[in-house]
């Protein structure tokens, strides 16, 4: 029997988006998944995962990279730290999962994280 090398694995990603994994969901729509991250390194450190995989940042459309941005400024408004936060975007160093994802990372608005479950 020859193997389908043409098949590729879901990604963590794909599979919490998939309800196969669990994860503490902040926000969800169509378009993306917001999530806590597993090993956060500051009090807010959340994930904005798009539901459409591209693999990294230079593979991904600039209009999914604007779409993702006004995420992030969704996110500060709602904890209200618009003025305190940082994004960071992993291409290839640093990146451990082969799907693009910003980590929205602060050290204040903790306080107003409302998970979805």
């Amino acid at each position: 029997m020859a193997i389908n090398y043409t098949y590729r694995m879901p990604t963590v990603f794909e599979r919490i988006i998939n309800r196969e994994l669990p994860a503490k969901i902040f926000f969800e729509d169509d378009q993306v998944i917001v999530i806590s991250d597993h090993y956060p390194r500051a009090p807010v450190h959340l994930l904005i995962i798009p539901k459409v995989v591209t693999k990294n940042f230079y593979e991904t459309p600039p209009e999914t990279l604007n779409m993702l941005n006004g995420y992030a400024k969704m996110i500060a408004e709602k904890l209200g730290i618009t003025d305190h936060f940082r994004v960071i975007i992993n291409n290839g160093y640093g990146q451990e999962i082969d799907h693009i994802h910003y980590h929205f990372m602060s050290d204040r608005g903790a306080e107003k994280l409302r998970f979805m479950n």
